[in-house]
């Protein structure tokens, strides 16, 4: 199940969901992006296909007078917008981004997260679901939020 807006009701984040077989390539992911900045009249200006770490391709967008960077998770069908990060950064900044986020939607079967859901506490998530590893991971690396667990440079 992905994720749904942040209430007092606990959430059920799962690593393992069927949906997440389809995780697109980074030159998919990189394609809907020139397809979405050009619907905002954007250009893409940098591409990070993920790696061991970060688990996400990153996809620079400047639009206005923000630069964004359009984050897809390497597995699972979630979106992300962010401040892109300086060379060696692994602090990932979670930005709203409505017009990019609704020019990506028309795009991709992808969840767009909304910054809201990214700061959710892990603490009213449900990771029951996660397998042993994951679960390790998450106590070894002791994420906070949502977008903390969601998006990261954990090798």
């Amino acid at each position: 199940m992905t994720p749904a807006p942040p209430d007092h009701h606990q959430h059920h984040y799962a690593s393992n969901d069927a949906s997440a077989a389809a995780a697109p390539s980074s030159s998919v992911f990189t394609a809907v992006c020139h397809h979405a900045a050009r619907a905002i009249g954007a250009t893409v200006t940098g591409v990070t296909p993920a790696g061991v770490t970060p688990n996400f391709h990153a996809v620079d967008i400047p639009h206005a007078q923000h630069h964004i960077a359009v984050l897809r998770h390497i597995t699972l069908p979630l979106i992300a917008f962010a401040r892109p990060r300086a060379s060696g950064d692994v602090t990932v900044t979670f930005v709203d981004h409505y017009d990019l986020a609704a020019a990506t939607i028309n795009l991709t079967d992808a969840q767009v997260l909304t910054v809201e859901q990214l700061r959710t506490p892990l603490a009213q998530v449900d990771l029951s679901a996660l397998a042993p590893y994951e679960r390790d991971q998450v106590n070894y690396w002791k994420p906070t939020t949502v977008g903390e667990l969601l998006f990261n440079f954990w090798d």
